[in-house]
């Protein structure tokens, strides 16, 4: 029985995730879910492997881009929990086998930790798997995985932190507490964005009316009603509150120990260099009709384009993924409605509104309109620098879809209760129908396909670097960071130049020059470079930094450089098709 009560969701949620992200399953090599930013997420895979494995060191700073200095990554969605879990896939399956194997996880992992979460809180298996399935279907995360997103699709970790977080406040389990350190430490190395997220639940938790009242409530009910319950947890909740905050903090503070690696050479960084790449939070929130409204990538937002249309283009993520499902909602408001579950319940409908709220951004948008009307996170951005680290605020909805799939797990147990017969015989079947209904509404409601591909080919010229074992830079002239990224995959070639979600202001001067022909010359030459006017001049400095760099390829696409490569340069063309042109660096 155990065994079933964690291998039967498994299964279902690794069937249910072949299903959604459809046709990915056939397609596993040679294509990636998602049009944006993955080519930036599969390096973030291989780099991990290629710094542990490879050249035997720490993943959070790296010579292959911006060779022969380097940048530090400390700031970059490296993912390196995917990263780790790839380690052994990668080497035998490459890097798009593993970047699909790892987004088809996710929807397995997000679906049953939320699902061991509601479980823990009602013990009651249906509405449990009903919860995992609102979580891993929930619009924020197909949007991440149609972005190219595959640390924010990696939504799994917050469910499990989540449990043992609460496990440990109620009951003081040690190993529970050792799990949720050691779930906020992996989160964090998958994105600082939801450890933020995870440390505000936390702070939330000091006020968790805990499953306790849950147990004497029902009992209350059953016999007189639940008064003297309501009395009884106000005096316990008084009592152990302070309880609740030492454990909180114990977590909070060992999960601050183990990151301390990072978080010094972090707050160093941050205050010797600027770096640019922050986001506009007004440009990234939550639209107050995206709540409502299915938008891209869902199933249905075709049907709704014209409210949508809207205010997405206010909002640099289409809907700001901030669509929550009516019929989630009404199954949360289900939930709320039956007092058994409270006063837990308004607790999550608190931890809801509240990251509502938060996703909502620094101003109200609505129907694209910006009101002049201060929200909680301008609040908070004013009160706590470091909060400006969470600068699109849409994502904080990822939390309210969790508080919400709770509230729907209570909903789900009050309507299959409501439908109980008094005899044992038929008491199973109109509960199996309800629940199945309820999956079955949920599910279409909540669909996002076809789940849209990108291809991961590359031009043959990489594959030809890649068989050489020479070491030595190239430039790739093509101002993609993604297909840069995606491209050294393949290569394995150090970059000169490169791009960073977070780039010292220094390092990313040269992508802010009007033309090629000055970007190239202030990528190698700096600043300095720009006093250079004689050809000749400007020639002879280029040549001595290639050499000094150990560049023996220029790769550029389309042709878009080489009028000036040639004209002031003179190198030969070493390779040319369709889409590159490879000028071979003399004396190299």
């Amino acid at each position: 029985m155990m065994k079933n009560r964690h291998l039967l969701p498994l299964i279902g949620y690794s069937l249910i995730s072949l299903i959604v992200t459809w046709p990915l399953v056939t397609h596993l090599r040679g294509w990636v879910p998602g049009l944006g930013d993955w080519g930036q997420n599969l390096w973030a895979l291989w780099w991990t492997r290629q710094a542990l494995l490879v050249e035997g060191q720490q993943p959070f700073f790296t010579h292959y881009l911006f060779y022969p200095e380097g940048v530090t990554l400390l700031f970059h969605p490296l993912d390196v929990s995917d990263g780790l879990l790839a380690l052994p896939l990668y080497g035998l399956l490459g890097g798009d086998v593993t970047y699909n194997l790892m987004i088809l996880l996710s929807f397995v992992l997000a679906g049953y930790g939320a699902y061991l979460l509601a479980l823990y809180l009602t013990h009651h298996r249906a509405a449990a798997f009903i919860a995992g399935l609102i979580f891993a279907l929930s619009p924020y995360h197909f949007l991440r995985v149609d972005l190219g997103h595959l640390n924010l699709s990696t939504i799994q970790w917050i469910p499990f932190y989540a449990l043992f977080l609460l496990k440990f406040v109620e009951r003081g389990d040690k190993r529970a507490a050792a799990l949720a350190v050691f779930f906020l430490v992996f989160t964090a190395l998958n994105s600082w964005y939801y450890v933020v997220y995870c440390g505000l639940f936390s702070l939330a938790v000091i006020f968790w009316p805990g499953r306790k009242q849950l147990a004497v409530s029902r009992q209350q009910i059953a016999v007189s009603g639940q008064r003297s319950a309501v009395s009884g947890h106000h005096s316990s909740f008084i009592i152990h509150r302070s309880t609740s905050i030492i454990r909180i903090a114990v977590v909070l503070v060992a999960s601050i120990i183990l990151l301390l690696p990072l978080l010094l050479p972090m707050f160093r960084l941050l205050s010797s260099t600027t770096l640019i790449g922050a986001h506009n939070p007004l440009r990234h929130s939550a639209d107050l009709l995206s709540f409502f409204v299915p938008g891209p990538p869902s199933t249905w937002a075709g049907w709704f384009e014209d409210i949508w249309l809207s205010y997405a283009a206010q909002n640099r993520e289409p809907g700001a993924s901030a669509y929550l499902g009516y019929s989630v909602l009404a199954l949360s408001l289900v939930g709320l409605l039956d007092k058994r579950w409270r006063p837990q319940s308004w607790w999550w409908l608190v931890v809801a509104v509240g990251f509502s709220l938060l996703a909502l951004g620094p101003q109200l948008q609505i129907d694209g309109q910006i009101l002049d009307i201060s929200l909680p996170y301008h609040w908070l951005a004013t009160l706590i620098p470091i909060f400006a680290i969470t600068g699109i605020p849409g994502r904080f909805v990822v939390m309210t879809s969790l508080a919400l799939a709770v509230l729907a797990a209570f909903g789900v147990v009050r309507l299959s209760e409501a439908r109980r017969q008094p005899s044992a015989v038929s008491r199973q079947r109109p509960s199996f129908i309800v629940h199945y209904s309820l999956f079955i509404i949920i599910f279409i409601e909540l669909l996002a396909l076809p789940l849209r591909l990108s291809p991961t080919d590359v031009n043959p010229f990489y594959h030809t670097l890649a068989a050489d074992q020479d070491t030595y830079a190239i430039i790739d002239i093509k101002w993609d960071a993604n297909f840069l990224m995606h491209a050294q995959t393949i290569h394995h070639k150090p970059l000169i130049g490169g791009w960073l979600a977070r780039l010292p202001q220094e390092q990313a001067a040269y992508l802010d020059e009007s033309s090629l022909d000055k970007a190239f010359v202030r990528l190698l030459l700096g600043p300095e470079g720009a006093a250079l006017t004689d050809p000749a001049a400007i020639r002879s400095a280029i040549q001595s930094a290639l050499a000094e760099h150990e560049v023996r390829y220029i790769i550029d696409h389309n042709n878009a450089a080489g009028p000036w490569l040639q004209g002031v340069l003179g190198w030969p063309v070493v390779f040319e098709d369709d889409e590159v042109v490879v000028y071979g660096v003399e004396g190299s």
